[in-house]
């Protein structure tokens, strides 16, 4: 279809003066540019370098709101294939059509031979309304991005009508039409409907066409992973139609995020022998995630996140149902492990905060050599004879009893099993003998972990644990109760750690007071809070804060009095606060004593230095003396 497109536009630009315009229309994403500037492309080919015609003129409307910074885009587009002529040509044009179009300097020696330089104040349209004998060739205005021009619909579609109508251009508009008639003002003159039927002689609809496409995108990327992709070009297109998204700039992003986080990893999984199968099964979800993303199911990381799929949801169920339905065609006869629980989410992430942890892979190279541990047998104990569940079984109960775990991530990998195991009635431990190990083993691997990255790392290796599903979900209660053991653990510890700001305060030098404002800006990690409404003195150690204020420069000194100004005396408007925040009256206690130091050390400063620190205290006196 889209070839007979091409076919029409080359012999639409042959027509000296048609009279009527070119429309390329479909949905954003569909690859209408691609395809335009395939066509442009195949036009330059075509061009003689030694003479001056005129080339494909192409203007994106993206975000432009008003005739002269169109006219800006066209002016662009002309004058570097004028100048690209040499001066020359240019002379002859500025001779001929200088009353008209161009107004020149040229600065010339005593001989007149030295051609100097020459500058150009271009009116495009005029220099395209008439003829000249000196540019040769066909004279096509592309406008793209019709929909998403700022420009007044009937102003726009006015000057557009004009090169139409009196410049024998031809003209190709793209664009998507029901946005277009979405912008329509209802008292507009001249409606799209009238323009088209007066100016727009073909519409085209442009249809996706991944298949022509996907090798242009490949090409792209470097060699290193170029191949990669070609050997897997029918599996991206298996996938892309599958999710039905049909949107090629997604693709398009897609595969070059894909390529950025494969070529960061590390050189030694580059030489695994399982490499191949691990990053194709990583392409796999990434255009499987990415286009169902992007399509709208933003809420894909909880339906595909471990502790979701633990326990029944009818409605959530079906949702993830609906998703997968699409894709298992794909995964017969492969190893493709679409929407793996710990994948879906890292991808997730990646969309959501351009952060991919590629540590986490390190499981999947790390398993080439190893067996399966006794446990990864009972996923599905309901395929095995008695002798082997006897045998996997004993092993598990055997390692978990002597406390072997070596992680938090194994450790609730086998309590998830023995607690389906235990919901089935095919453990011979107490479910109470469990929950004790459990929480001893939970208790050892957390020994001496109290940082907040620390803390988060137990907590995603709990969750990665929890990760695998079965057919028969049911209460797990053992899981549960260890899992709420965990946390409780966890938020103790989290409890307990330093704000991240109050270590700031504590640890100040000219660069980091800086930074003091943008960090209150942060979101506390778990809460889901700013650190802004958290209490960052009152963690904070009196005396380390004192003499980190004393060591900062004069200048940092007066950063540090505009942190404390609108935190504690102003809006962000510059009105006065009249109430502090809870967290900020949990502050003063400490604010009083660090001032009660400053105090004792600004009586022996003299000059600049005196007055930077006295400027801290009377304010501290300000903000205290508000609840006093």
């Amino acid at each position: 279809m889209n070839k007979n497109i091409i076919n029409f536009l080359n012999e639409y630009v042959k027509i000296p003066n048609p009279q009527y315009a070119i429309m390329l229309r479909g949905a954003w994403g569909c690859g209408k540019t691609f395809f335009i500037h395939q066509w442009m492309k195949q036009l330059s080919n075509n061009k003689d370098a030694d003479k001056l015609e005129w080339q494909p003129i192409y203007v994106s409307l993206y975000g432009l709101t008003n005739i002269q910074q169109i006219t800006e885009q066209i002016n662009k587009e002309i004058s570097p294939w004028l100048y690209s002529k040499g001066m020359k040509f240019a002379k002859k044009i500025l001779k001929v059509a200088s009353k008209i179009a161009l107004k020149y300097d040229l600065d010339m020696d005593g001989n007149g031979k030295n051609e100097g330089s020459v500058t150009y104040n271009l009116d495009s349209i005029l220099l395209l309304k008439e003829d000249n004998t000196e540019i040769k060739g066909n004279k096509i205005l592309i406008f793209d991005d019709l929909e998403r021009c700022d420009v007044k619909l009937e102003t726009l579609l006015g000057y557009i009508n004009y090169f139409s109508e009196h410049c024998k251009c031809k003209v190709i508009i793209i664009g998507d039409e029901d946005k277009i008639t979405e912008k329509e003002n209802k008292d507009s003159n001249l409606k799209f409907k009238d323009f088209k039927e007066k100016t727009i002689g073909r519409t085209f609809e442009i249809k996706v066409n991944v298949e022509e496409t996907l090798d242009f995108f490949i090409n792209e990327i470097s060699a290193n992973n170029r191949n990669l992709l070609l050997e897997n070009k029918e599996l991206i297109i298996k996938i892309f139609h599958a999710s039905k998204f049909n949107n090629l700039r997604v693709l398009r992003q897609c595969l070059n995020d894909y390529h950025r986080i494969v070529m960061a990893l590390p050189e030694h999984y580059h030489k695994s022998p399982k490499y191949k199968l691990i990053i194709t099964s990583l392409l796999a979800n990434f255009v499987a995630v990415y286009c169902e993303y992007k399509s709208g199911n933003t809420q894909i990381g909880h339906l595909f996140n471990s502790l979701s799929k633990m326990f029944t949801d009818r409605e959530i169920d079906e949702e993830r149902e609906n998703i997968l339905s699409k894709y298992r065609f794909i995964e017969i006869g492969r190893k493709l492990d679409i929407f793996s629980d710990f994948l879906v989410n890292e991808i997730v992430c990646y969309l959501e905060s351009g952060y991919f942890d590629t540590t986490y892979l390190q499981q999947y190279f790390a398993a080439e050599n190893t067996s399966l541990k006794s446990w990864e047998y009972l996923y599905d104990y309901w395929r095995l004879d008695n002798e082997e569940y006897e045998k996997y079984y004993d092993e598990t109960i055997r390692y978990y009893l002597a406390d072997k775990s070596t992680d938090l991530r194994e450790l609730f990998i086998i309590i998830s099993v023995l607690s389906v195991l235990s919901n089935d009635n095919l453990v011979s431990v107490s479910e109470k003998d469990i929950i004790t190990q459990g929480k001893h083993s939970i208790n050892r691997l957390m020994e001496g972990i109290s940082g907040i990255e620390d803390l988060l790392n137990c907590k995603s290796k709990v969750h990665s644990g929890i990760g695998r599903n079965h057919n028969n979900v049911g209460s797990y209660k053992i899981l549960n109760k260890l899992i709420a053991y965990f946390e409780k653990l966890f938020e103790q510890r989290f409890e307990k750690c330093p704000n991240k700001v109050s270590v700031m305060l504590e640890n100040l030098t000219d660069e980091t007071c800086e930074r003091l404002s943008l960090a209150l800006n942060d979101m506390l990690p778990v809460r889901q809070i700013l650190y802004r409404d958290t209490s960052i003195f009152q963690e904070a150690d009196a005396d380390k804060v004192s003499n980190s204020i004393l060591g900062l420069s004069n200048e940092s000194r007066n950063t540090f009095l505009h942190f404390l100004l609108f935190r504690y005396k102003f809006t962000s408007s510059g009105n006065e606060i009249e109430y502090l925040s809870k967290c900020c009256q949990l502050d003063l206690p400490q604010l009083k004593l660090i001032n009660r130091k400053l105090k004792i050390e600004a009586a022996n400063k003299r000059f600049i230095e005196k007055y930077s620190i006295e400027k801290i205290t009377n304010l501290i006196d300000e903000i205290t003396a508000k609840i006093e």
